[in-house]
């Protein structure tokens, strides 16, 4: 049992021993400027303007919510009965006529707030 126990402590000294010598050396890397903190965060890595301003983003967002209005307008007309078809249900002024105007409206919207600048 000595034996094996010598073999072990053996061979954890052989690693420590690997680990703290120092190995052929690797290529040397250039030098880079350091920066602290401080000045990297004071100092803005871009300094080109945003794209579109917050008015843009408003008619975006109201453009975006009348295309999901539109989508919910258009849910529903499930009827009771599976076997029997409801045209009024189904073909109703809500769905045919409402819907495709307010989502027409919804992305002429969008397409007003990416084109307006």
């Amino acid at each position: 049992m000595s034996k094996q126990h010598n073999k072990k402590s053996d061979r954890r000294e052989a690693q420590r021993a690997a680990a703290n010598t120092p190995r052929a050396a690797a290529t040397p890397k250039p030098a880079t400027p350091r920066t602290s903190s401080r000045t990297a965060a004071a100092k803005p890595a871009n300094d080109r303007p945003l794209t579109f301003g917050r008015d843009t983003y408003i008619w975006m967002g109201i453009g975006f919510g009348l295309v999901v209005l539109s989508l919910l307008l258009m849910s529903g007309g499930r009827g009771e009965d599976p076997a029997v078809f409801d045209e009024n249900v189904i073909y109703s002024f809500r769905k045919i006529t409402l819907a495709p105007i307010v989502m027409l409206a919804g992305l002429g919207t969008v397409i007003y707030a990416i084109l307006k600048k």
